[in-house]
């Protein structure tokens, strides 16, 4: 491991001497994890996409100033969770509700975050199981709505649909998607999987 750090350093010293490709091997090297980071932090795919971006033009702009940096990971996830501080500051203030409460605190000790992180992990298996469930045009509305975060008239308009249609549409989507998750936790807790 510390021969990658010393790889990263290399990398951290050209790009604050103007180097954009060094910039390239940042980007490419933490990009995925930075952003699983920003998805267990907000709910909204564009405003953590916005908040990463966001991150390496910083990086850019401010090169110059950059300290030494040893621990790249750590460093661009503190840049980030900062980044989407300020960004949901200036959304509504459900947003900032959300952000709170899913923001790992530094007392939280390794067990709690790794029973967090398999709590969440099944609650995604769960979803995609009744997802599975859903007509294409169905999963497809509830993308535009809930990843994009595009409003029904939005939706309408994209589709060419009538708005009631959309709104009926995704009422009875995410109905028949709350059914179908509470008839698997109901198996699961007559069979024992579950201990409530």
């Amino acid at each position: 491991m510390p021969e990658i750090r010393n790889i990263d350093q290399v990398y951290w010293a050209r790009l604050k001497s103007g180097d954009s490709e060094a910039l390239g091997y940042l980007y490419e090297t933490h990009v995925d994890k930075l952003f699983q980071a920003a998805m267990r932090l907000t709910d909204n795919r564009e405003l953590a996409k916005d908040a990463l971006q966001e991150v390496f033009i910083q990086l850019w702009n401010y090169r110059k100033n950059l300290a030494v940096v040893n621990h790249s990971q750590g460093y661009l996830l503190k840049v980030l969770r900062n980044t989407l501080v300020k960004k949901i500051k200036t959304e509504k203030p459900t947003a900032r509700l959300i952000f709170a409460e899913s923001v790992v605190c530094p007392e939280n000790n390794k067990e709690d975050i790794l029973v967090r992180m398999d709590n969440d992990e099944e609650n995604r298996r769960r979803l995609t199981d009744a997802m599975s469930c859903l007509s294409s045009r169905q999963v497809l509305i509830l993308k535009l709505h809930f990843y994009e975060g595009l409003s029904y008239e939005q939706i309408a308009e994209r589709l060419s649909m009538n708005y009631q249609s959309v709104n009926n549409l995704a009422f009875r989507t995410i109905m028949r998607l709350r059914n179908h998750i509470c008839a698997m936790l109901l198996i699961a807790c007559t069979l024992g999987f579950l201990v409530l």
